[in-house]
């Protein structure tokens, strides 16, 4: 399918809408997420990065209340990992939809997360706003939020300033 009938998809689906104004919705969600006339082209032939917005546009396109999103970064740079993080929290904010992100990529957390809750193991070990991650004593939460050499970094010059 191209990147028009895939987003198409969920309207010939679940609506009633006629064919220009199902194209009419594509079009306004495709410019939503940065994508101005790509509507021919089929996924293999466009980025990894807007293949993800072009997920987005799809699950928007129904104006849901609710939009889930599995490690939507995965396999991109961390530049354009970045695009997709502040087009979901737009998104987000602007339509006041309720979104669930599952994600290993703290940077995405702290982008993107105001509530978050960590789990391991299935089990949900510690939940709370961004500001107190690292804040927190939880020894599972910091063992991984400071694996990263980023937040290592942050940690020290934080505890270098509290002195």
């Amino acid at each position: 399918m191209t990147i028009e009938e895939n987003i198409m998809f969920p309207l010939r689906m679940f609506s009633e809408q006629s064919r220009p104004k199902m194209i009419s919705r594509v079009n306004e969600v495709l410019n939503r997420v940065n994508l101005d006339g790509v509507n021919n082209k089929f996924p293999a032939e466009i980025s990894g990065g807007m293949q993800k917005r072009v997920s987005i546009a799809r699950a928007i396109v129904n104006n849901p209340k609710y939009l889930f999103c599995d490690e939507p970064n995965s396999g991109l740079d961390p530049k354009t990992a970045t695009v997709i993080d502040k087009l979901i929290q737009r998104i987000t904010h602007e339509n006041d939809i309720t979104t669930l992100v599952v994600t290993h990529d703290m940077n995405s957390v702290m982008e993107i997360g105001e509530r978050i809750s960590f789990l391991k193991d299935g089990m949900l070990v510690w939940k709370g706003v961004q500001e107190e991650i690292f804040k927190t004593q939880n020894k599972d939460v910091t063992d991984f939020v400071y694996s990263s050499n980023l937040f290592k970094k942050i940690r020290d010059v934080q505890n270098k300033s509290s002195r």
